[in-house]
């Protein structure tokens, strides 16, 4: 008898720990959990209202995107073709060379917050290279797909931006 209570003993213990296996692997994370970490950019395309495509930031533009569990984030974009400056100090560009920079950089920081409803995160907007961003509110559609993440801004005429993202290591 002692050797069927221990074969019944250890059968409900492989059952109910398979059953907290499945519910600890099964269950499918939040968008929140899904969009934490560090991301590198893959591309950055505006679509206008006219179907025409705009690579603002170049063919292969430069970024990384930190989210974290807080809910502050810092976002940057940069185009990967900006040439060097003639002076190699920081502070001594040309009028040309601040222009160049100022149109291939876009650098945002602040808090966001996560709707699992139509999957999308509010940003508040601290600090930003385009100073009129500041201390404003912004709206993002997401979309993870394994390791990759796409936040899409429709704002308001039109056009759409489409900015896609892969987990980093």
């Amino acid at each position: 008898m002692n050797l069927r209570v221990i074969f019944a003993t250890c059968t409900i213990a492989v059952f109910g720990s398979s059953i907290m296996t499945f519910d600890a692997f099964g269950q499918k994370q939040s968008l929140k959990e899904q969009l934490v970490g560090t991301w590198t950019l893959l591309s950055w395309e505006q679509r206008k209202g006219d179907g025409t495509k705009v690579e603002r930031y170049g063919i292969s533009p430069k970024g990384i995107a930190f989210f974290d569990a807080g809910g502050r984030y810092i976002i940057t974009v940069m185009r990967a073709d900006r040439a060097k400056y003639a002076s190699s100090s920081l502070w001594q560009g040309t009028p040309d060379e601040n222009k160049e920079t100022a149109e291939g950089t876009i650098t945002y920081f602040g808090t966001y917050s996560i709707s699992e409803a139509d999957s999308s995160i509010s940003i508040h907007i601290e600090g930003s290279s385009f100073p009129n961003w500041n201390a404003t509110n912004q709206k993002r559609f997401v979309a993870i797909a394994g390791r990759q993440l796409t936040l899409t801004v429709r704002p308001p005429g039109g056009d759409v931006v489409d900015v896609i993202w892969e987990r980093a290591n």
